[in-house]
């Protein structure tokens, strides 16, 4: 499967949240913005606007149990840009940007899979849209296969 990547995205393991956080999904949402986020059997995403709210909410992960290093230690969380891609390097992520339109056509978004995943499906947060959204807005140029919201 794949995850939506707008704006900056704050990407988690999903095999972390069951090994690591006490309290498991439950207390993963707790420490979740309202918004933004979206996931599948294999990842997390978690998209923000601000710097600011990027490390607060690494900060909170910490704090659960996620493994983390800002030197460069991305076990369980790294972070996409949805129009540069992969900030931080890691070997369990792979970014695209695919066409979502009917039959692979355009519009397009950015997405993560988990590294080795092959699933054209994608997850979107709850009530999210391609008209209005900042793939619109940033016009994303389609280079992958084609996924299904």
């Amino acid at each position: 499967m794949a995850v939506l990547v707008e704006a900056t995205a704050v990407i988690i393991r999903a095999a972390a949240v069951e090994q690591r956080i006490s309290g498991g999904w439950e207390a993963l949402g707790d420490t979740l913005p309202e918004q933004g986020v979206c996931s599948d059997d294999e990842l997390v995403s978690i998209s923000l606007f601000d710097p600011a709210e990027v490390r607060l909410l690494v900060e909170r992960l910490l704090a659960v149990g996620l493994r983390f290093d800002w030197e460069g230690d991305f076990e369980d969380i790294a972070f996409a840009d949805q129009k540069r891609g992969l900030i931080t390097p890691c070997d369990w992520l792979t970014f695209e940007t695919v066409y979502i339109g009917i039959g692979g056509t355009p519009p397009s978004v950015a997405i993560c899979r988990l590294d080795g995943s092959h699933s054209h499906e994608l997850r979107v947060p709850d009530g999210w849209r391609y008209q209005g959204s900042l793939s619109e807005a940033f016009g994303a140029e389609g280079s992958g296969p084609a996924v299904s919201p």
